[in-house]
């Protein structure tokens, strides 16, 4: 697609595109949304942190089931 086009529609470098038929031949294409535009779309009853203290936990739940395997 030429870059004047991505540009116009506010596509990023190497964002995917959505493709969308339409009945009277023509198509509405937009730009893919990334995963952080997606984040607080889903209603959740756990409460969000932020990437450091998810990646934290999960190295440290990583951590201990190594820890209990290696004790067998």
């Amino acid at each position: 697609m030429p870059q004047e086009i991505r540009e116009a529609m506010g596509a990023l470098p190497r964002q995917r595109l959505v493709w969308e038929a339409r009945n009277d031949g023509s198509a509405v294409v937009r730009p893919m949304p990334s995963v952080m535009e997606l984040a607080g779309s889903l209603k959740s009853e756990v409460p969000f942190t932020n990437i450091l203290e998810e990646t934290e936990a999960a190295t440290d739940a990583w951590v201990t089931e190594s820890l209990k395997l290696n004790r067998r």
